[in-house]
């Protein structure tokens, strides 16, 4: 009986180290990157929607330059990645440099959103 007074709460002890320790190194392999790339839109309805996008996709900060055509999005590579973001927001109907939306989510854009395709996404 007294070793088990001795033996159950190092055991709890132990246990509880390990959980800490666990969650440190994850907390720390996570790295917060800022990208940016090029989306095509034209008005403010696109920078809208080109944004949030990028935020449900898991993006912390998401900023579209509408002159310049570029979407810079801050996120935690443990939770998200650019590819990510990228296909959300070609989802929704932009061209990104890695994912063309569908012709069906183009069409689903007003037509003011309607930017024209041909243009380059090469940063």
């Amino acid at each position: 009986m007294k070793n088990i007074k001795f033996i159950l709460p190092a055991l709890l002890a132990l246990f509880v180290a390990a959980s800490c320790s666990s969650q440190k190194t994850a907390a720390t392999t996570a790295v917060e990157k800022t990208e940016t790339f090029k989306v095509l839109g034209n008005c403010g309805m696109c920078q809208k929607t080109i944004q949030g996008a990028a935020l449900k996709a898991g993006a912390k900060t998401a900023a579209w330059d509408m002159d310049a055509h570029t979407l810079t999005v801050s996120f935690d590579s443990g939770k998200t990645s650019v590819e990510k973001i990228q296909e959300a927001v070609a989802k929704s109907g932009y061209d990104t440099p890695k994912h063309k939306a569908t012709e069906a989510a183009y069409n689903n854009l007003p037509g003011c959103c309607q930017f024209d395709r041909s243009e380059s996404l090469e940063q």
